[in-house]
């Protein structure tokens, strides 16, 4: 027994040490996400927000290797996918679902635009929330916007899980349901979790098509591939 447990000890030491080198290496990320309040010694409260970018920001940059996507764009846009969340949950409680969110993204925009940011990048950034449900919109997202928006899907605290399996977990949250029916019109008549859920299935089997997987396996590919970096110690 105590074997087990130091070997479990043993790994997730291995597991922290390999994010920590991989946040080291995006330092230019990790400012901004300082910026947008959820990083930092005054935003220990917010600090989950952080680490949910860097865990699927790793992710993304498994994906975006065997995708053949753009490793360096969809790393840093996965790692500032949520990098405006704080100001964005505080327009939430003030002015409802869909509405704070509209809100806080003009001014996400705008501030990403004032970084140096290009309008390309921003859109791929964004790729979480896709700005409406037209079909000829959803069909013309890049491959780089898929990642995103599929990371963000199957990444919970430090793991990457099933896609209902993370939406299960947001159900629990109080104000999950009222935020999710906000989105009815933005969405074709469907809820956030309806429209968000139905997307990223049909991006899993995608991607499990393109990397030639079995149906139902591109999570614990991500675990996997996860597994042999930090073994091998390899970090970009």
């Amino acid at each position: 027994m105590e074997k087990l447990i130091a070997e479990k000890i043993d790994k997730e030491k291995k597991k922290t040490e390999y994010f920590s080198q991989f946040a080291l290496k995006h330092l230019s990320a990790m400012r901004i996400l300082e910026k947008g309040g959820v990083l930092g010694e005054d935003n220990k409260e917010w600090r989950n927000v952080a680490e949910h970018c860097l865990v699927a920001a790793v992710g993304a940059d498994i994906l975006a290797e065997h995708l053949n996507a753009d490793r360096d764009t969809v790393v840093l846009a996965t790692f500032l996918h949520d990098w405006y969340k704080r100001r964005e949950v505080e327009a939430i409680r003030e002015h409802g679902g869909e509405k704070g969110v509209t809100k806080t993204v003009q001014e996400d925009d705008r501030l990403l635009r004032e970084y140096g940011f290009s309008e390309e990048f921003i859109r791929v950034a964004h790729a979480n929330m896709p700005v409406s449900a037209d079909p000829e919109y959803i069909a013309g997202r890049s491959r780089n916007e898929k990642i995103v928006h599929f990371m963000d899907h199957i990444t919970l605290g430090s793991e990457y899980v099933e896609v209902k399996d993370r939406w299960r977990e947001l159900e629990k949250e109080p104000f999950f349901k009222a935020y999710s029916e906000s989105y009815r019109g933005i969405y074709g008549g469907k809820n956030l979790k309806e429209f968000q859920k139905e997307l990223a299935e049909s991006e899993e089997e995608e991607f499990e098509h393109k990397i030639e997987l079995s149906p139902g396996t591109i999570v614990e590919f991500i675990r996997t591939e996860l597994e042999k970096r930090i073994n091998a110690k390899e970090d970009r």
